[in-house]
């Protein structure tokens, strides 16, 4: 029972320690820059050992996980089956928060994505991000009206748009209104035959 306590304490401690250093390193990302922040300056803001920086992360993974942090964050709740939102609507304006994000600091974005295409497994929220959004968005299709093994494969489809828009908007091949009409053609696309 001490054992139960203790245990809960310090996994409770290691939370609230983790939190802190997350939050410290997205001030300074957000202040200095991706590389112009440090693990001792992180360290120095969170008011924790570079020991304890690295512990939560190193540099590369504290961006993904600000980064999936602020993605969750904007995660709408999929229309219900009453809702006057239509699918279409809901899958093109499902991703305006992410575009947002992403446009918002565009070095962040570069080094986000430069994390994300070397797979390490520290990026593993962006598995859980995907079963989510996937979930959300097979759900707003279904409640439309379309068949859910079809919801899901369209919502697969445009999950790997969704990434795929981002990777362009981030090495500036493209501009926000162009990722979105993209996104909106992608989700009338995937609807019109989701219904066939």
């Amino acid at each position: 029972m001490f054992t139960e306590r203790v245990q809960s304490t310090r996994a409770e401690q290691k939370r609230r320690t983790t939190a802190r250093i997350t939050e410290a390193a997205a001030r300074l990302f957000q202040e200095h820059g991706f590389h112009g922040t440090t693990v001792r300056q992180i360290a120095a803001e969170a008011g924790v050992s570079v020991g304890a920086v690295m512990a939560a992360g190193d540099k590369e993974s504290l961006l993904s996980l600000v980064y999936d942090q602020a993605i969750a964050a904007r995660i709408p709740a999929p229309p219900t089956v009453e809702s006057a939102t239509s699918a279409v609507d809901y899958l093109s304006r499902y991703f305006d928060p992410f575009i947002d994000l992403f446009t918002e600091n565009e070095e962040l974005a570069r080094a986000y994505f430069r994390a994300l295409t070397r797979g390490r497994p520290a990026n593993a929220a962006l598995g859980g991000l995907r079963t989510l959004t996937e979930s959300n968005l097979t759900t707003a299709m279904v409640n439309a009206g379309i068949p859910h093994a079809r919801a899901g494969l369209g919502a697969q489809v445009m999950f790997a748009g969704y990434l795929g828009e981002l990777m362009l908007l981030a090495a500036g091949s493209t501009d926000p209104e162009q990722t979105a009409d993209r996104i909106r053609s992608t989700a009338e696309f995937i609807t019109a035959q989701g219904r066939n």
